[in-house]
């Protein structure tokens, strides 16, 4: 009987050691991924200061025109990060290292760089109201509007991607 007792107490040690074990790899795994999460979240926040930051940029461009009426274009090849028609065949603005870009305002200190801009004058459109109207006999003095591309981006640092965006600004 004696041998029974201290066979028994020797296989309790022994699942009580694998159960120790599971519990703890649960534990180590529940713990590696709440870290993960939490990474995932802080990288979701600091992409959405960046988007934001790039859209103020946008915003930014967009008053600089404005404040250009009643011609915008006549600022063109003028103003820094300005540019006048794009020349077909050539490499984009956007992705020119020799494109001079223009600093937005920032409006979020806690990012590193700010957003920047550039206007490009993409010539005289017609409007979306109206597409065809350029193609008339006579064209109505409303029919064509000068039309800006405006783009915005903040810069990757630190093994973090940047945020372009574009947009289409007409009178």
């Amino acid at each position: 009987m004696r041998t029974a007792i201290s066979a028994q107490r020797g296989i309790a040690l022994i699942v009580t050691l694998l159960l120790l074990v599971a519990v703890t790899v649960l534990t180590l795994s529940s713990m590696q991924r709440s870290t993960m999460q939490e990474r995932m979240t802080s990288n979701l926040y600091e992409h959405q200061l960046y988007v934001q930051q790039t859209e103020s940029a946008l915003r930014a461009a967009e008053n600089v025109l404005a404040g250009l009426l009643p011609n915008p274009a006549t600022a063109a090849g003028v103003q820094v990060g300005f540019y006048g028609i794009p020349i077909a065949g050539q490499i984009d603005r956007w992705s020119d290292p020799a494109t001079i870009w223009q600093a937005a305002p920032d409006n979020n200190a806690m990012l590193d760089l700010p957003a920047q801009y550039i206007i490009e004058y993409v010539g005289d459109w017609p409007s979306p109201i109206a597409p065809d109207c350029d193609s008339a006999t006579t064209i109505e003095t409303d029919c064509l509007s000068p039309t800006f591309r405006i783009t915005a981006r903040t810069q990757p640092a630190d093994n973090r991607p940047g945020v372009t965006m574009q947009t289409i600004w007409r009178l």
